[in-house]
């Protein structure tokens, strides 16, 4: 079997994970963890996807290094770390795809997560023009507001102020649609994990809690991004609130069946009377860093999905 990991970066030299940094050594643990069963792992791109499960050009992991391969190469499993949802393509089933298409959709248009969980989330409205601001804002009964690219990232152009500040709230020129949030007031923190302003990010693999971690925003802000400043903080899997995992065993069991076991992480608030809420459904997980406790536990839980899915080859 041959099983890769596909990111978006062009084709050239041989270092095809010179990109990832400090987690350098987390993912070099995974392709070791794919060889010891017996696959042939692989760093690919989507640049040289040829269709058919073949890729013109990969770099085959092998002796701790990586040899880059030219020729077409058949891959049997993809674990998608490409953004966007241009890619796999629409269809496209001669290849395992980790994550599928139409999961990848639900993550990427925030606007169809939120009517999939509104259980669980803030009140939630879609803007498809700046002209929908004001008739929208009355609908929202918390003092601020906040407003997010429908398909946006690592909290580039979201806001987060005030009903008569949102007013002159101009999108960003990418950003043709938006969704506008009632706010989750999180400064009250959650018991023995922090004491503020917190996003609560819960890393789920095969219908179960494989990691978490709580990010933090820099004072005087509102985002946690990694991206904005966010400062990130490993929790115990045991200091996760109960009412978060009574939601996570909801969630993760629909998922599981109708999206055929899908790989993703789920960010959470904890309200000041205590209630938790969704803010958002991930489809890409940033990996643990090599010392934080449950990395292998992440890992060992990505090869188990991974098997899982080859053996109806």
């Amino acid at each position: 079997m041959k099983v890769g990991i596909c990111f978006s970066g062009k084709f050239i030299g041989n270092d095809p994970l010179g990109h990832i940094g400090v987690k350098l050594p987390t993912y070099l643990r995974l392709l070791e963890l794919c060889q010891k069963e017996g696959w042939k792992s692989y760093v690919l791109t989507r640049k040289t996807y040829k269709g058919g499960g073949v890729f013109d050009g990969v770099w085959e992991f092998s002796d701790q290094k990586f040899n880059r391969i030219e020729s077409p190469t058949k891959i049997d499993l993809v674990y998608d770390r490409s953004a966007g949802v241009n890619f796999p393509p629409e269809g496209d089933g001669s290849v395992i795809w980790i994550n599928n298409r139409d999961f990848k959709i639900l993550a990427w248009d925030k606007w169809r997560g939120y009517r999939e969980i509104r259980k669980y989330s803030p009140k939630t409205f879609l803007l498809e023009s700046e002209k929908e601001i004001a008739g929208v804002l009355p609908k929202i009964e918390t003092d601020l507001v906040v407003l997010k690219p429908f398909n946006g990232l690592k909290g580039i152009g979201v806001f987060v102020g005030s009903k008569s500040d949102a007013l002159n709230f101009k999108f960003p020129k990418n950003y043709p649609k938006y969704i506008a949030q009632e706010f989750i007031d999180t400064s009250r923190g959650i018991p023995n994990v922090t004491s503020g302003l917190h996003d609560l990010r819960i890393a789920i693999v095969n219908g179960d809690i494989v990691w978490s971690h709580v990010r933090v925003p820099q004072k005087g802000s509102f985002k946690a991004n990694a991206a904005a400043g966010g400062i990130l903080t490993e929790i115990d899997l045991k200091e996760i609130p109960k009412s978060v995992l009574r939601i996570v065993e909801e969630i993760s069991k629909k998922f599981l069946r109708q999206y055929d076991n899908p790989i993703y992480s789920l960010d959470f608030g904890i309200d000041k009377d205590g209630t938790a809420k969704i803010f958002e459904i991930n489809d890409q997980i940033g990996f643990p860093k090599w010392e934080m406790k449950n990395r292998d536990s992440f890992l060992n839980a990505l090869i188990e999905n991974f098997k899982s899915k080859l053996s109806s080859i």
